[in-house]
């Protein structure tokens, strides 16, 4: 086993412990949010018939240049009635060319006259017209596999038919926080007490990067943690808070050891979040995390999340743009460092970052203060303002 590692070594681990979950159909109306398992196409073409794309007057081309008498009009959900040579009839936005019609004159180039209609200009031939399939052919793919339903997606494929997807089933993550001193978040600490925000806090990044979640509570107690974990053998991923350095009641490492667990590695060479244990349980990845708020968050954000996204057949590579630096942040060389950071850009368009409070990583405030994590390289020995550095936005905004 490493014991400590590079960020991108860790990274690339990480991804190769992802397996793609099984596809299951949902309703269009329960997927958002979900993810693409195959590729969804259309159903007949779209749009299905020629339509206006103008309220207006529905003309056979050739016949403009002189007024014409308006034998009908056809609305949208409307059967017309095919257009006789020399007549126009009025149309909405929306409605079926009726045959024989060629062309559509806005309303705006017309002026009517009791049951005649002329025309201020003669537009091009064809105008104003879409054309069926013009948006999509029949059978064309709509969305790839691997695409985040969203309310614009749900649009589209309500449009062409499919009132069933196919969607990768949610990784279901159990989350494991340790800790005797650890209460629930509506209990008064008492002395040496702390409320447990991993434990909600993580949960909430699973279902922000589109996975279900167990919430589990271990005190630091072997059996308790034996407990613990035996309620996390359903799980897809194994995410543990807490109990993963090398304190005395640390015990999450031997205990998962006890269990048949292979470790890739103990530490990455980063900050926050150097103990960071990564492995394999019974062919599901399993993650130790910093106990600390901000070190757990961050480790989720950088490794987690692209192992869920991998395992539902998103993109997984991180992505980031160059930002300007504000102000100097203070880093350890020979330690990739996450700095919270808030984002703005200037009238040019490019990013500057500044810190989002204090760094330390006890400071959850930070957490939700940032926009997301500037990346500043292992072998600065400091970022000094004006540094051009990584900036990753949180995957959760």
């Amino acid at each position: 086993m490493d014991t400590s590692v590079s960020v991108e070594h860790a990274r690339r681990v990480v991804l190769e412990m992802a397996r793609a979950t099984p596809a299951e159909p949902v309703a269009l109306a329960d997927a958002v949010g979900r993810t693409l398992a195959g590729p969804v196409v259309s159903r007949g073409p779209q749009p299905p018939f020629d339509a206006s794309a103008m309220d207006g007057f529905a003309v056979r081309w050739a016949d403009l240049g002189a007024p014409l008498p308006v034998v009908g009009t056809a609305h949208a959900g409307d059967v017309p009635e095919p257009l006789a040579p020399g007549t126009a009839v009025a149309i909405m936005t929306g409605a079926p060319v009726p045959r024989g019609a060629d062309t559509v004159v806005p309303v705006e180039r017309a002026t009517r006259d009791g049951d005649a209609v002329r025309f201020d200009a003669t537009p091009t031939r064809g105008s104003h017209i879409r054309r069926a399939g013009e948006a999509l052919a029949d059978g064309a793919e709509v969305l790839p596999a691997g695409t985040l339903i969203t309310p614009g997606a749900v649009s589209v494929l309500a449009s062409v038919g499919a009132a069933h997807v196919p969607v990768r089933a949610r990784p279901l993550v159990a989350v494991v926080a340790t800790g005797d001193e650890l209460v629930p978040a509506d209990r008064t600490p008492g002395l040496g007490q702390i409320r447990d925000s991993n434990g909600p806090g993580l949960a909430a990044q699973v279902v922000a990067a589109g996975g279900a979640v167990v919430g589990l509570v271990a005190r630091d107690t072997a059996a308790d943690l034996d407990r613990a974990l035996d309620e996390a053998t359903g799980a897809d991923v194994v995410v543990v808070a807490g109990g993963v350095s090398m304190g005395e009641r640390d015990r999450v490492r031997p205990a998962l050891d006890a269990r048949g667990a292979e470790w890739a590695f103990w530490q990455v060479r980063q900050r926050p979040g150097k103990p960071l244990a990564v492995g394999a349980w019974d062919g599901r990845p399993v993650v130790g995390l910093p106990g600390n708020p901000v070190s757990a968050a961050v480790c989720f954000e950088v490794y987690v999340r692209p192992l869920l996204a991998a395992m539902l057949g998103r993109p997984a590579e991180p992505v980031t743009e160059p930002a300007v630096l504000a102000e100097t942040i203070p880093k350890k060389a020979g330690l990739h460092t996450f700095a919270r950071v808030t984002a703005r850009r200037d009238a040019d368009g490019r990013l500057h970052l500044s810190p989002a409070g204090a760094q330390g990583s006890h400071v959850a405030q930070s957490l939700a203060l940032a926009d997301g994590l500037a990346h500043l390289p292992a072998d600065w020995p400091n970022a000094p303002a004006g540094a051009v550095v990584a900036f990753e936005q949180w995957g959760w905004g």
